[in-house]
């Protein structure tokens, strides 16, 4: 079963992309919450996940969040301003 090169392969589609976004967005919310229960509990251990665990949060809802509005249909959305003016 060589399922991970078709994967890798596979164009992105609208569809796809959305999807992986929101996944992206889940996961993050979800690290979030988490980490927030933690610091009701054990405040001085989650203080110190704090510098690790939420700026990966926040990366993961920006990428998500990317993700989930990009336009792959749509050239300009991928491709930089001199490239699209021609």
């Amino acid at each position: 079963m060589d399922v991970l090169p078709d994967l890798a392969t596979r164009p992105m589609t609208v569809e796809r992309s959305r999807w992986m976004g929101r996944g992206l967005m889940a996961v993050a919310a979800l690290l979030t919450v988490w980490w927030l229960r933690r610091l009701v509990r054990r405040p001085l251990t989650s203080l110190l996940l704090a510098p690790v665990l939420l700026p990966a949060a926040a990366l993961g809802l920006w990428a998500g969040f990317t993700l989930n509005v990009m336009d792959w249909d749509e050239p300009a959305d991928f491709l930089g301003d001199a490239d699209s003016a021609t």
